[in-house]
């Protein structure tokens, strides 16, 4: 008996252009979101007011996303991978002081290049924190665990090493006060950033400075020996607001 010919997979020129015309607007839908989010509070936010600011009708905007919730789903979890990926770029460093010193860059540069994702995922706000205050929801997304994981893991690797000095003996310690200060150097630049006054009588300090002075603080601190010179580097990525 004659077998039918298998039905080719490949998709048509019309699919792919859908495709592509359904991402395109989806990331616009996501962007713009993520803004609102930020300026007005998460409950102040609807999808309706979402359409309208996207010149979309509300039944359209259902079609890509069948809530609100699903909507800041999928704002997190690309945010999430985004950040992660370049974080997880820097493990294969096999030297702990020149990886943390390039995972702390690759932080600090994703949150400045990307204030509005960095503001959404890192200081949420109010409306939104509260809705997450059960006890089950207060633990990180898989993702930034991951990323916190990996920070974890490099500290550990070189107290285990001997490069801090022995009175720093607890990674977590260690890990969290390195992820605290350049949470602090990424949310001066993108909410003060472009006032002379947080320059504090130093109109010329710019990001770079402040962030390659906290890496000294926290190799001469730290650190049994000054961590590698590494020069700064511009990743290419360019400011979304």
């Amino acid at each position: 008996m004659k077998q039918d010919a298998p039905v080719s997979q490949t998709p048509t020129v019309s699919e792919l252009r859908r495709e592509r015309e359904r991402a395109e607007i989806t990331g616009r839908i996501m962007d713009v979101a993520r803004r609102m989010f930020v300026r007005d509070g998460y409950e102040a936010v609807t999808l309706r007011k979402i359409a309208r600011a996207i010149e979309y009708s509300p039944a359209a905007i259902y079609q890509y996303f069948k809530s609100k919730e699903d909507l800041v789903k999928a704002i997190s979890e690309k945010d999430q991978q985004e950040l992660l990926a370049d974080i997880l770029a820097c493990m294969q460093l096999t030297n702990p002081q020149e990886r943390l010193v390039e995972m702390a860059r690759a932080y600090a540069q994703w949150g400045v290049a990307h204030p509005n994702h960095y503001l959404l995922q890192l200081v949420p706000p109010f409306a939104w924190e509260k809705r997450k205050s059960t006890p089950q929801q207060q633990v990180p997304a898989p993702i930034l665990q991951e990323a916190l994981g990996a920070l974890y893991e490099t500290v550990k690797e070189g107290i285990n090493l001997g490069r801090f000095n022995e009175k720093y003996k607890d990674p977590s310690l260690v890990a969290a006060t390195l992820w605290a200060g350049i949470h602090g150097v990424i949310m001066l630049e993108i909410t003060m950033g472009k006032d002379e006054w947080a320059r504090i009588d130093n109109p010329e300090i710019s990001f770079e400075d402040r962030f390659l002075t906290l890496k000294e603080v926290f190799s001469d601190g730290f650190l049994k020996e000054p961590s590698p010179a590494v020069k700064p580097k511009n990743r290419g990525r360019k400011a979304k607001k």
